[in-house]
């Protein structure tokens, strides 16, 4: 499937780099995620791998390149993602 994706890390990647998230897009989501979680994703994944940091696939839309770029033009993907906004 062609579209984006939000990755959700079990914690942030460092103390100083507080990310937790991951939004991209590929032309077939399963394959790139399957290279994230092998460790030759984006740089980000690299890192969380060598620090032992797993994720789930938190969201998935059907889209183009446009529609990353309109989500990564909000600057707030934990409001994108389910499971931080999760009410239990």
């Amino acid at each position: 499937m062609q579209g984006c994706y939000l990755l959700h890390f079990d914690r942030p990647i460092s103390d100083r780099h507080t990310a937790q998230h991951y939004l991209g897009y590929s032309d077939n989501i399963e394959n790139r995620i399957t290279q994230h979680e092998r460790g030759h994703g984006s740089r980000l994944c690299q890192v969380a791998k060598e620090r032992d940091i797993g994720f789930i696939v938190a969201r998935e839309w059907i889209g183009d390149r446009s529609l990353e770029r309109q989500l990564k033009r909000q600057k707030n993907t934990p409001r994108l993602c389910w499971i931080c906004n999760f009410k239990w």
